[in-house]
């Protein structure tokens, strides 16, 4: 092995690695994020380890759970399950007879066509030229699947007039593929039986081709497909990618020479004589044409399964639009119970206040009653009042006057009393000597009893005049 093959083995471990290690990431994200709850039927452990059941299980709720409606997004399914296939051919026992029976199990249900478009369309799209990827990326976003299974039929040179013309259905594209075949077809049967009697050159290499590595070396007897041509200082070079790498899980392409490499078609018939013209028995046209009808009504099947597949997408669309609508009524409608029971329990309050003030109210009106009925007793019950209101403002006015200096003087004669009360105790305490002095005291206590006499009798007319007053004021408010 030299050292630019060390090296490119290197580098291809290396990405291999990197690769491994970013899917690995990404199962493990994906795991977290998986749309819903699937019931498998599928026997996983028929995958050989437990990463890859993981990343089956992972594509497999991503893809159930993804509704299709961009051709982006049926170009990331595609990848998907492309990436599962290639390690279940690297790291897994019989990987391409598990990774079929998985795709045809109960789990992928009617959606297994669209799995299967979907890694074809992939690795169809994958293959156009970087000019006509981004022409058909920008065209047909929202073509369908069928039609989108049908324009990888289409050769290379007529996708940009096809898809440039606008929306097409499955059965449109298949009448353009199957109008432009029966052109070449003709064109092909002309040729052949132009050149019948000269001799057909081997074809030319060309991207896409099928190789076999003849070089004595490492790589001998290898296959692959070509990729792409590498020119440098007028020598021609092709860059392969080889079943075995892909079987690894890498897609590093090596570079081989012109005659290094044959086509696998002329290596097949190597040793065996070929014809111009080849001959089939009565039994061999029946089966070819056996096998036509078994492909047409295979491509009708198919088309009807991408038509009900539609139709299904439209209809759980419509359904989930339906659901939302009825979700958001539903939500108003608990938001507009939940208000009218606020409004019930404020209305129920001010029910029990308009009941309080009622009480309130009856028992205020009650009061009323009550001390109308004591003004009326009150004025039965008072003199009765002969003057004017006029002459009763004057009485009103002359008794307060009147009563004033009266007020003064029985507290002054209050005080005089005291004074003289204070006296005589203290002059019954005085020696016996003291008789005379007594006796002039005695005298003059006999005086303050005529002053206490006079005293009770103005006492007496203040009280008559300060009861006469409130009569009269009574009198006043009643009027």
């Amino acid at each position: 092995m030299t050292q630019n093959q060390v090296f490119r083995v290197a580098l291809a471990d290396i990405k291999a690695n990197a690769q491994q290690k970013l899917e690995q990431y990404i199962d493990k994200q994906a795991d977290t994020i998986a749309p819903f709850a699937l019931n498998y039927s599928f026997d996983y452990n028929q995958f050989a380890e437990t990463a890859l059941q993981n990343k089956a299980k992972t594509t497999l709720a991503n893809f159930i759970g993804f509704v299709r409606q961009t051709f982006d997004g049926l170009l990331a399914s595609g990848k998907a399950l492309q990436d599962l296939y290639y390690d279940c051919l690297a790291f897994c026992p019989n990987g391409k007879q598990v990774f079929h029976t998985w795709l045809e199990s109960n789990d992928f249900g009617a959606s297994r066509y669209i799995a299967s478009s979907a890694m074809k369309i992939y690795t169809w799209f994958d293959q156009l030229p970087e000019r006509i990827q981004r022409l058909v990326r920008e065209k047909v976003q929202n073509w369908s699947v069928a039609a989108l299974s049908q324009l990888t039929k289409v050769a290379h040179h007529l996708i940009k007039e096809l898809v440039d013309s606008g929306k097409k259905t499955a059965a449109q594209v298949k009448a353009t593929t199957e109008k432009t075949a029966t052109s070449a077809k003709k064109t092909n049967s002309t040729i052949v039986a132009t050149a019948s009697n000269e001799r057909i050159d081997a074809p030319e290499l060309a991207p896409g081709m099928r190789i076999v590595v003849v070089v004595n070396g490492d790589w001998k007897g290898y296959k692959g497909i070509i990729t792409a041509k590498w020119k440098a200082n007028d020598n021609e070079s092709w860059w392969v990618l080889l079943d075995h790498v892909v079987a690894q899980g890498s897609f590093t392409k090596t570079l081989f020479k012109p005659e290094q490499i044959q086509l696998e078609v002329l290596s097949n018939q190597s040793g065996s004589k070929t014809s111009p013209k080849e001959t089939f028995t009565a039994r061999q046209v029946e089966q070819k044409i056996a096998e036509a009808l078994a492909e047409q009504e295979r491509e009708q099947a198919e088309v009807e399964l991408a038509r009900f597949t539609e139709i299904r997408d439209a209809a759980l669309q419509a359904a989930a639009v339906e659901l939302k609508a009825a979700q958001e009524h539903a939500q108003k409608m608990a938001q507009d119970k939940e208000k009218l029971i606020e409004q019930l329990i404020e209305k129920d309050r001010q029910l029990v206040t308009v009941q309080n003030l009622s009480i309130k109210n009856q028992q205020l009106e009650q009061r009323v009653v009550q001390l109308e009925k004591a003004l009326e007793r009150a004025g039965q019950n008072s003199w009765q009042n002969t003057f004017s209101g006029q002459a009763a403002t004057v009485v009103n006015s002359e008794l307060e006057a009147t009563i004033a200096p009266l007020m003064s003087e029985v507290e002054r004669l209050n005080e005089v009393v005291l004074t003289r009360e204070q006296e005589v105790a203290q002059l019954k305490a005085v020696n016996h000597k003291q008789q005379a002095e007594l006796t002039n005291i005695v005298n003059l206590i006999t005086n303050t009893n005529e002053m206490n006499s006079n005293q009770t009798e103005i006492v007496e007319q203040f009280v008559q005049l300060k009861t006469l007053l409130q009569e009269m004021k009574i009198n006043e408010v009643i009027t």
